[in-house]
């Protein structure tokens, strides 16, 4: 509480010191309206000069990114061709290989180079060439070279002995080619083993720069110094004597098919590739201008505007802050039910509306988690109380009666037999503390223990029935939920009458939730008694296991939608139905 506490004050001190910031800022504001307005025509007129020289370093920023993208493909390509497992699968389809032992091959080796065109998006495909010219595909085949275009990369290829080369192939405006020369490193005999070959979609790369929407975008156009192999807004109206670059740095106003153009354009040492950046002229500077009286004209408005609405935003801010913090203070003393009483009126969709509803929803579940934790504490404190009255020493209880099941067993007395074994074993699991979740079917074999004592106690008064699918038995419940059950319908329905009962123990599913259910044909539960057991009020007889109890168990180990369903079958008996999710090994 004194963290919530403090929380809070530190929010209402610091919008207090908003509000003094925000008057201060309105001095200054009014004493420095005549300066800014005589200031920012000058301000312009220096912008004007700048917009040159910051369009070279955008158009450098961008060269950069291209370039460490294509780097990236490299280092891909470079991988490709010193992996071990590459290696080895090219050395291997170099001598005679079996249909199928090249169709694995073929499988692993495609596979491998799946994994690299998926670690680079702007990786279009990878074609991988045997020493037999047999070509490995992966990725997309779309826009694929033309077989006299592939032959002309893969001469490169050799020509560069190893080294990675980009080329620029005509009519493929869009995607670039990385070629490369893959030797055998086996023994250091570098042997030609095969020749890789990586499409870039260099749109792709282009299309992810940082760069304005719309015509002030521009166009980029990359040159290798002779001609243009890129354009970002296609090849048409592009002629390459405009691009034809003097300096490796420079701009300009240059006019393109009638229309004047701001060109700037940057050289760099990848490749020998310059870059160029095409921006209308007209519409870059007719905006500007346009901004420039526009934004004197707002800022005036604006002006006008924040001293007309500061009063009613302080006030908005500083009157529900006062009310929460009254309120506070009175929840610091114990007083939970004191949020009830706030104005929901003045909650509005904003920081403070927030607040308050945070602090709301906060109080609610601090008052919860009380009441919660303190009927936590009473489970636990009678739950101590039971494992106390149990605490009996188990191996005793267990050589006691294995020594009478074998008297049992000497004496020819295989009734007795088998009700001390039916009886050990209900014991053993009732001890037994280890595991708090069994299956369905291990939860089944303690019932026919159980069961096995009462037919012998009730014989022909006693019918019992089951019914329990098989996709059911291995659905994960809580320990000993079902033997006291039944042995509340012993002890009500069997017990007190003369004539045979019925008990059905059936399961099924319904939905993602596992329904058990147990109903006997007694003369059923009281409408009042139910009431009680279902708030838990009535004390029950026998195990001292009540149904609130089992209940509370269910609950806690599976969440608030489960537990117990208690019917009453008017007259015909009572349904008890255990709610839990169907949860299978």
């Amino acid at each position: 509480m004194k963290r919530i506490w403090f929380y809070f004050t530190n929010t209402y001190n610091n919008s207090k010191l908003n509000v003094k910031l925000f008057l201060t800022i309105s001095l200054i504001m009014v004493t420095t309206l005549v300066l800014v307005l005589a200031g920012i025509r000058y301000a312009f007129s220096l912008y004007d000069e700048q917009i040159y020289s910051k369009s070279s370093q955008v158009l450098m920023m961008s060269s950069n990114s291209i370039e460490e993208k294509l780097e990236r493909v490299e280092e891909v390509s470079y991988e490709i061709a010193v992996d071990p497992h590459i290696q080895s699968i090219l050395s291997a389809l170099q001598g005679n290989v079996e249909k199928y032992e090249f169709y694995r091959l073929e499988q692993e080796l495609e596979d491998e180079l799946v994994k690299y065109v998926g670690s680079e998006k702007y990786i279009q495909s990878i074609n991988l060439f045997d020493s037999f010219g047999r070509e490995f595909l992966a990725g997309s085949s779309s826009n694929s070279l033309k077989e006299k275009d592939k032959e002309f990369a893969l001469n490169q290829a050799e020509k560069y002995e190893g080294e990675n080369h980009w080329m620029e192939i005509d009519e493929n405006n869009g995607f670039l080619t990385s070629v490369r020369l893959i030797r055998s490193y086996e023994n250091l005999n570098f042997e030609n083993i095969g020749k890789l070959m990586v499409r870039v979609n260099l749109d792709k790369i282009v299309s992810d720069l940082p760069k304005p929407h719309g015509d002030l975008a521009g166009n980029i156009v990359i040159s290798d110094g002779e001609h243009v192999f890129y354009s970002e807004k296609g090849m048409d109206h592009i002629n390459n004597n405009q691009f034809l670059a003097k300096d490796e740095q420079g701009y300009g106003i240059e006019k393109i098919n009638g229309e004047r153009f701001f060109v700037n354009h940057f050289t760099t040492d990848f490749e020998d590739w310059t870059y160029w950046s095409i921006i209308p002229f007209n519409k870059l500077f007719s905006k500007i201008n346009a901004v420039k009286y526009s934004l004197v004209l707002v800022f005036m408005l604006l002006f006008v505007i924040l001293i007309s609405l500061g009063f009613n935003f302080l006030r908005r801010i500083t009157n529900p802050i006062l009310e929460l913090s009254a309120t506070m203070q009175k929840v610091q003393n114990g007083n939970f039910t004191i949020v009830n009483s706030l104005n929901h009126s003045k909650i509005y969709e904003d920081e403070i509306g927030i607040l308050y509803r945070n602090f709301i929803t906060m109080i609610h579940r601090i008052d919860e988690l009380i009441q919660e934790n303190y009927s936590k504490q009473l489970l636990i404190k009678e739950t101590e109380f039971k494992a106390l009255q149990a605490q009996i020493n188990p191996h005793f209880l267990y050589n006691t009666l294995e020594s009478i099941n074998w008297l049992a067993i000497i004496n020819k007395q295989k009734e007795i037999s088998n009700m001390v074994e039916a009886l050990g074993h209900l014991m053993r699991n009732s001890i037994n503390f280890t595991e708090d979740i069994i299956t369905l079917e291990e939860e089944l074999d303690i019932v026919k223990s159980y069961l096995t004592i009462q037919k012998y106690r009730f014989d022909d008064r006693l019918e019992f029935q089951l019914d329990i699918p098989s996709n059911c038995l291995k659905c994960r419940i809580p320990k000993l939920i079902l033997q006291p059950l039944l042995e509340n319908s012993f002890k009500h329905v069997v017990e007190t009458s003369i004539d045979t009962s019925v008990i059905k123990l059936q399961a099924y599913q319904e939905e993602d939730k596992l329904l058990i259910r147990i109903e006997d044909n007694g003369l059923g539960i009281d409408p009042l008694i139910l009431h009680k057991v279902k708030e838990g009020t009535v004390k029950p007889r026998g195990t001292g296991i009540g149904l609130n109890n089992i209940d509370t168990r269910i609950r806690l180990f599976t969440g608030e939608p489960h537990g117990l369903r208690i019917e009453n079958l008017l007259g015909k008996g009572t349904a008890v139905t255990v709610v839990l999710p169907f949860q299978s090994e």
